[in-house]
């Protein structure tokens, strides 16, 4: 009977409130992160890794992913990982010429390696945004699932993805971010950066912010005085401190030779944080409040029709807050059309014109 009168009461209140559903926290305890690599790579959570081009982005991800096939040490732990099972997803290298040997260099046990296919049933590329309920079910019916890989992720995204729209790119790290939390997978997307040296990995990477204000930790990998670093560009769930200096060695192994492979080496700089190590300087925080707003107003304004400024400058400021000055000349920027309504009172109007919403802009300081 107390199962009927709380059924009853469910429907209820989804009726009273639009669907929406409001749950007391009073019952809920309190839950560890898990760390697969301490302070580093956590399950349920999604990680965006960034780093130099060339610097062996690949390859380090075949060697986490490998450490956590078989159980291995991470630099700088005393323990071993848990083993767990790893699927890698990858859009640009070749599965049997280029990760299956870098997994076998690395030592990965291959019967906890997975991988998926980029191409889905119907014959069209993996989609973050359509696909990813049913890799929900791939990922439980193999169990134990402790990593996936998306490399690179932005092959991933679909064809209507725009990588330099914050609500783009936020769909897509919400999504992730609750598929990792679902499943108990960590989630690590590869993303790409610019080639320029004169902000640091955490500007340079390619798109929207949302990149980097969405994920709990990015990752990140540069040269520094002609050594190869590993360590966390940001962190919402830990500290920064980590540096790990890395070689990119090649090995033959049974069935390939001169395999590249990462090489940890000694010692672990545990005091250290990767930006001091960054040579690109510090985007003064304006400057990113900026790009959020100059994202989020092209977004609002992308399909040519007309909007109420004032609704328009609410929605900016939900997700950042930049003065007034600021918003008119990004909207002068972008091209934006103005014009007066003819209510009583009368309203202020602005227009993205069809020629330039669908051009794919560009962010400049």
């Amino acid at each position: 009977m107390s199962k009927l009168v709380d059924l009853t009461n469910s429907r209820m209140q989804k009726q009273s409130y639009g669907g929406v559903v409001v749950k007391s926290m009073s019952g809920l305890a309190s839950e560890a992160i898990e760390w697969i690599w301490p302070d580093m790579i956590a399950r349920q959570k999604l990680h965006v890794f960034a780093g130099d081009s060339g610097i062996g982005k690949t390859s380090i991800l075949t060697s986490i992913a490998a450490t956590i096939s078989r159980g291995g040490y991470f630099p700088d732990c005393k323990k071993p990982c848990k083993v767990g099972n790893v699927v890698y997803l990858s859009g640009e290298d070749g599965l049997q010429d280029t990760i299956v040997p870098r997994l076998k260099a690395s030592g990965a046990d291959m019967d906890h390696m997975h991988t998926l296919d980029p191409m889905n049933s119907d014959g069209q590329m993996f989609d973050l945004a359509a696909d990813l309920d049913y890799l929900e079910a791939v990922v439980n019916d193999i169990g134990d699932v402790a990593l996936w890989v998306i490399d690179p992720v932005t092959a991933f995204c679909g064809g209507r993805f725009d990588n330099d729209s914050v609500t783009s790119v936020r769909s897509i790290t919400t999504r992730l971010s609750d598929f990792a939390e679902t499943t108990g997978a960590a989630v690590i997307a590869l993303q790409h950066i610019t080639k320029s040296s004169q902000t640091n990995i955490k500007n340079r990477i390619l798109g929207s912010g949302a990149w980097v204000h969405g994920p709990r930790i990015v990752l990140g990998a540069l040269v520094h005085e002609g050594r190869s670093l590993f360590g966390k560009v940001k962190a919402n769930i830990t500290d920064t401190y980590g540096v790990y200096p890395f070689t990119i060695d090649s090995r033959n192994i049974h069935d390939a030779n001169d395999v590249r492979f990462i090489q940890w080496e000694e010692p672990h700089w545990s005091n250290n944080r990767l930006a001091e190590f960054d040579g690109g300087t510090e985007q003064p925080i304006r400057g990113e409040k900026r790009q959020v707003a100059y994202g989020v107003l092209r977004e609002r304004l992308s399909d040519g029709e007309w909007h109420s400024k004032k609704r328009l400058v609410g929605e900016v400021m939900e997700e950042v807050d930049v003065s007034d000055a600021t918003l008119q000349r990004i909207a002068s920027e972008l091209g934006v059309q103005t014009r007066r309504t003819s209510s009583t009172p009368s309203t202020t109007e602005w227009r993205l014109p069809y020629s330039r919403h669908l051009r794919t802009y560009e962010w400049c300081d």
